[in-house]
């Protein structure tokens, strides 16, 4: 048995009367569970020393580059989402933009294989790959991406990592003028503040 784009479709996306709890979890990954990164991101550069932070800009640059990526794809390669199609049925709002690749899942897995590049981001790693899969299963349940624009994802956000380390050590020497004041408006908020 072949399983083709729309048949793999028809197998996630949620059936015309879903379960209130899977459809509520399914909402709240898809929509929700990208949060987590902007957060984690403000808490590891709230803690964390020089080394840390850049290597956070690097995850930050590998996730632009491979945004920027998934949207020449898009350009290029116009896929209608499911619900353009009339297909399945549709629980999320959603615009009827190109939907490959999902941006929330190249987000996601950009982010993991930057850190491979990292000396202390590593173990992300897999969580990062795990949350990508959660959010791409929920968006095909939800009916707003097929199954390959999950999959087309992976390519694009390995890609994006890959110019982000490429241009790590050109960012790094362009940066160090910026790290030295950004150092220095630290020191004097903090005596401000009276944290120092």
């Amino acid at each position: 048995m072949t399983f083709d784009n729309i048949h793999l479709f028809e197998l996630i996306n949620a059936g015309a009367q879903p379960g209130h709890a899977a459809l509520a979890l399914a909402r709240a990954l898809a929509q929700w569970l990208v949060l987590a990164v902007p957060v984690t991101w403000v808490a590891l550069w709230v803690r964390g020393g020089r080394a840390v932070r850049l290597d956070l800009v690097h995850v930050a640059v590998a996730a632009v580059m491979a945004l920027g990526l998934a949207q020449l794809v898009g350009l290029a390669w116009p896929s209608p989402r499911p619900f353009a199609m009339h297909l399945g049925h549709q629980y999320l709002a959603h615009a009827a933009d190109p939907g490959l690749p999902s941006d929330h899942v190249t987000l996601l897995w950009s982010l993991a294989f930057a850190t491979l590049a990292t000396a202390r981001g590593s173990w992300l790693v897999f969580p990062l790959m795990g949350a990508g899969v959660l959010v791409g299963w929920a968006r095909v349940y939800l009916g707003v991406h097929f199954p390959f624009d999950v999959a087309a994802a992976l390519p694009v956000a390995a890609a994006g990592a890959g110019l982000a380390r490429v241009l790590r050590p050109a960012l790094e020497t362009w940066s160090r003028p910026l790290w030295s004041r950004y150092d220095a408006c630290e020191r004097a908020a903090l005596r401000l503040l009276h944290l120092d």
